[in-house]
């Protein structure tokens, strides 16, 4: 397995010029980024053109980005408000073909941005787990995916035979193992992506 690039390594590229390392950048984050625009319900050619917005910001601020760890947030932050701003133009566009009089297009719902907000949440701590889990990676990364990623309860015994581990010592393990993410995740800025103590890793974690 290639070694992981810490998104500071990445910036720290981008910046100088490397495409290489853009490409890896964007890689990384285009599901984010995509999973935030389909959220705010954007399709078709709104959402590539959202897409290439975020993503030319990005660009366009890597010298200003001032919390490299931060960066899931921040390309979070920057698509809902290119999505809102696409929205509304949507929006008026569509009250002028109407011939609409009022002369002001329809805004965004401030308690639409308050509802949007709990998902947004939801998909920055989902990127923070995956990010935490590659940082972690071995044994410890393979045993949280198996317990966490999976639908309904897990097969001990499967999971025994996959990982080599006894039953006995998958209990013990886990809690050391969700220690040493919780720590990962502490440093990353973000201490709230334990549900009862149990991390909410993604199926899709590759």
């Amino acid at each position: 397995m290639a070694r992981f690039e810490h998104d500071t390594q990445l910036l720290e590229r981008c910046r100088a010029g490397d495409a290489a390392a853009w490409d890896v950048l964007v890689l990384r984050y285009r599901r984010l980024v995509w999973s935030a625009i389909v959220g705010e319900n954007l399709r078709d050619e709104a959402a590539e053109d959202v897409f290439q917005l975020v993503f030319t910001s990005l660009f366009e601020h890597l010298g200003s980005v001032r919390d490299d760890e931060a960066l899931p947030s921040w390309l979070l932050t920057t698509t809902k408000r290119h999505c809102w701003r696409t929205i509304n133009r949507i929006r008026k566009e569509r009250a002028q073909s109407l011939s609409l009089d009022t002369g002001v297009a329809q805004a965004v719902d401030p308690e639409d941005e308050q509802a949007d907000s709990s998902a947004i949440g939801a998909l920055a701590e989902r990127q923070l787990v995956r990010d935490a889990l590659e940082r972690l990676g071995g044994k410890c990364r393979e045993l949280l995916e198996a317990l966490f990623g999976a639908a309904g309860e897990p097969n001990y015994a499967l999971i025994s035979a996959k990982l080599g581990i006894r039953v006995g010592s998958i209990g013990p393990t886990r809690a050391r193992c969700l220690e040493k993410l919780a720590g990962v995740l502490s440093r990353l800025g973000y201490d709230r992506a334990m549900d009862n103590g149990n991390p909410r890793v993604d199926d899709e974690t590759d």
